[in-house]
């Protein structure tokens, strides 16, 4: 038990090892030492005091003490002047600090000396955990351990950290710093001895399960061909990025041997970086790196020794990935570009971190993304359309689509390029199966997701910017090489490249540079403009539109836009000439003024530059349809003709149909076969017993209707002419009209004939006049027929 006493008074503070006892002049403390340890107290650096520590009236200002012994101060605050530090000697187990309370005070150190001729010393800090620092920065809970190898200072480290053991050979030595008046944290610190290594210190580490940031340096005065190895262990979907923050390195004897970071992963080979260069970024899985000193130079000039801060940046991320073999017929290009370089987006081509990756046609990839979002990252394609001989050639137009196979590549398609080579001297022709294509020019937005540009060329001359949708039926370019880009405005439609919204095909050389076949529509106007817009056309081109209208329509050719050149020879032209009557309409002179046309049908529209000129020649136009009148009314009037004429066939067929009716008069038959039949829709009736008994040639009308005469001369006249005068059968037959099986019409009794009606009838069955029609009484059957 220590005892600190005082002068004046004493304090007992319980049982302690010592006890601190401040007097009028100076202090007074008993120590006890354990075995096999040593304390030495040292008056602080730097420090010019007259306090001194005394045994047995022996003073100085640093004593070593290796037994119990009484120390007398001469000053009352010595924690002010001395520091502490116990050394215990060849440990080979577990460190288990104890403290002195008697120097709790005083700035004091704690060195435990580590010891094995064959074999490693494994330190397991485990239950503290350790951060390695500065050499001059402190640590907030006032503990600093020191780790020495063969007298070379591993690092100073604070406890909390990621350091979970460090591997020292031959012999070393651990140390903690303890400010004054701060308690000891007794943790214990695990010993063992293992199998021999080579480097000098072997540094694990154990990253913890969230985002977090390590720092480490590398030995202070790095022996030469020396070594240190760093161990990480990196939790599940974490990846580790590392980054050099600063860095010295010695004159070594041969170049090749200038330090450099080594990075090996399981199953995979060493990766060496120089330290001046990019380090691995992004990685999984555990690794571990290691700096191996050089063999210095000897030479009169002082070098530098080597010294590396590095930092191990851990952060859990969302991986994805994209392995394909891009096939070397399809001749494409992609690129995949990240748009913010400072986004935590994370590109790697085949392990190599990149903000643009291209991949060609015929090379194996692999893709990885990490933390991207969709949009962070664009897509760009170029794909070559070869067909150098005519015979490879289709006869008909192919369609313009990517495949888009590679589906799996992170990011949003921007633009498509499709570069298409025919023979050559050939012509390349666009169509739009999808409705045509129209002029979008730079200030228009395309109402559409796609805009397509058109250029030819090295550098590329621009044909024209158009939309889908539009009234450009065709476009030609006498060029056998062009380039059509989609960019793709919304990319809500990722699969949109795989619609054939464009065909192309390869056409024998045409008399212009360009011509586009236009059929404008009634009530949108259509603006046209020379290619290139708004730069100039190249000199000596010439462009041709054809503007298809229905005969029915006009058009009016408004110039919006045009800019002459100055030409030295030949002055650039504009022609409008009518298809079918090729009149001349409108044909621009020298130093003219464009004025607007209205052309009356189908045209052509022309325009030439000069080869020399100073100065753009480009212009812009508007079509826009209107209705013919002339031929408008004749439309008319043609479909009032025609009506006209039906109405007028119409009533002439009802005026004789109904003349033809009121011709036809009632013509009666004795039908005494009880068979009744329509008149005009049948024959007469055919009896089982006889066979047409009173088929009647001619009927005299005189010998039927003679009592209804007036005049009895006549009457008389009548009645002579039919009992003498019987005229012979020479009337017409009647057609012959069978009767329909069971509609024929039967009428008994004497309701529908009235004998007084009828006169005498002549028979064909005998030839000869017939007695007169039996009347109703006597049971006769008559019937009218109407002829």
């Amino acid at each position: 038990m220590r005892i600190w006493r005082f002068t004046r008074f004493s304090l007992l503070l319980g049982v302690f090892l010592s006890s601190f006892s401040e007097l009028t002049g100076g202090a007074e403390l008993n120590v006890t030492v354990e075995e096999g340890t040593s304390i030495h107290i040292n008056a602080g650096a730097g420090i010019n005091t007259p306090c001194k520590v005394c045994i047995s009236q022996l003073c100085q200002s640093s004593v070593i003490l290796r037994s119990d012994t009484r120390l007398d101060f001469s000053c009352s605050q010595p924690e002010n002047v001395f520091t502490v530090q116990i050394i215990r000697d060849t440990v080979n187990s577990d460190i288990e600090p104890k403290e002195h309370h008697a120097f709790q005070k005083f700035n004091r150190t704690f060195t435990w000396n580590l010891k094995s001729l064959i074999r490693t010393i494994h330190l397991n800090f485990s239950r503290t955990g350790l951060r390695q620092i500065q050499p001059t920065d402190s640590c907030p809970d006032k503990h600093v351990y020191m780790i020495t190898v063969e007298n070379v200072s591993v690092g100073r480290f604070c406890q909390n950290g990621a350091i979970s053991a460090v591997h020292v050979r031959n012999f070393g030595k651990l140390s903690l710093e303890v400010s004054g008046g701060q308690p000891l944290d007794m943790k214990v610190i695990g010993v063992s001895l293992e199998r021999a290594m080579n480097s000098l210190a072997n540094i694990h580490v154990v990253l913890p399960e969230r985002s977090s940031t390590q720092d480490f340096f590398t030995p202070k005065t790095f022996p030469e061909n020396a070594e240190t190895v760093w161990y990480f262990i990196v939790p599940h979907a974490y990846y580790t990025d590392v980054h050099i923050l600063n860095y010295t390195v010695p004159t070594c004897l041969q170049n090749e041997n200038i330090p450099t970071m080594k990075y090996t992963w399981q199953d995979k080979d060493p990766l060496v970086k120089p330290l001046n260069g990019s380090q691995p970024l992004v990685e999984t899985g555990n690794f571990n790196l290691s700096i191996k000193n050089c063999r210095m130079s000897r030479s009169s000039l002082p070098s530098e020794g080597l010294m590396v801060h590095f930092q191990i940046s851990a952060i859990k991320r969302i991986k994805g990935q994209c392995e394909r073999d891009l096939p070397e017929k399809q001749m494409l290009q992609i690129r995949v570009v990240k748009k913010d370089p400072k986004s935590i987006c994370v590109l790697k081509l085949d392990s190599v971190i990149m903000d643009t990756v291209t991949i060609a046609s015929g090379n194996h990839f692999v893709i990885n993304s990490f933390d991207c979002n969709k949009d962070e990252i664009e897509l760009t394609v170029s794909q070559t359309i070869e067909c150098k001989e005519w015979r490879n050639c289709a006869s008909t137009p192919s369609s313009i689509t990517f495949n888009y196979e590679q589906n799996c590549i992170p990011g949003v398609l921007k633009t498509i390029t499709w570069h298409l080579h025919g023979p050559q001297n050939s012509s390349v022709e666009l169509q739009s199966p999808t409705g045509g294509l129209r002029y979008c020019l730079p200030e228009e937005k395309c109402n559409s997701i796609l805009l397509l540009n058109v250029f030819h060329g090295n550098p590329g001359i621009t044909v024209g910017q158009f939309c889908p949708k539009g009234s450009i039926e065709k476009i030609q370019i006498r060029e056998y090489k062009i380039a059509v880009t989609a960019s793709v405005t919304s990319f809500n439609d990722r699969n949109l490249a795989t619609k054939p919204f464009l065909t192309y095909s390869f056409t024998q050389d045409i008399a212009e540079h360009y011509i586009f076949y236009v059929a404008p529509k009634l009530g949108n106007p259509t603006m046209l403009a020379t290619p290139a817009w708004p730069s100039g056309m190249k000199p000596s081109s010439t462009v041709s539109w054809i503007i298809n209208m229905e005969p029915q329509l006009k058009s009016n050719l408004k110039f919006r836009n045009v800019s002459q050149p100055k030409c030295k020879e030949v002055h650039t032209n504009i022609a409008v000439q009518q298809i079918r009557s090729q009149a001349m309409v409108y044909s621009t002179k020298k130093d003219e003024n464009i004025n607007d046309v209205l052309v009356p049908e189908s045209f052509y529209l022309n325009m030439t530059n000069c080869k020399s000129p100073t100065g753009s020649f480009r212009a812009m136009m508007e079509i826009t349809l209107q209705n013919s009148p002339n031929k408008l009314l004749g439309i008319i009037l043609s479909i009032l003709g025609i009506l006209l004429m039906i109405i007028t066939a119409l009533v002439i067929w009802i005026v004789l149909r109904k003349k033809k009716r009121n011709k036809a008069p009632p013509v009666s038959v004795y039908n005494p076969n009880e068979h009744a039949f329509l008149p005009g829709l049948h024959g007469i009736p055919i009896t089982q017993e006889e066979e047409d008994p009173h088929t009647y040639v001619y009927i005299d009308d005189t010998l039927v209707y003679c009592h209804l005469l007036e005049d009895d001369a006549e009457n008389e006249q009548c009645k002579e002419r039919s009992t003498d005068e019987s005229p012979p059968l020479s009337g017409p037959p009647l057609p012959d009209r069978p009767v329909s099986k069971g509609k024929s019409l039967v009428t008994k009794g004497n309701t529908l004939v009235d004998s007084e009606h009828y006169g005498y009838i002549q028979s064909t069955t005998s030839g000869s006049p017939k007695s007169p029609i039996k009347t109703s009484q006597e049971g006769a059957y008559e019937t009218r027929l109407c002829v």
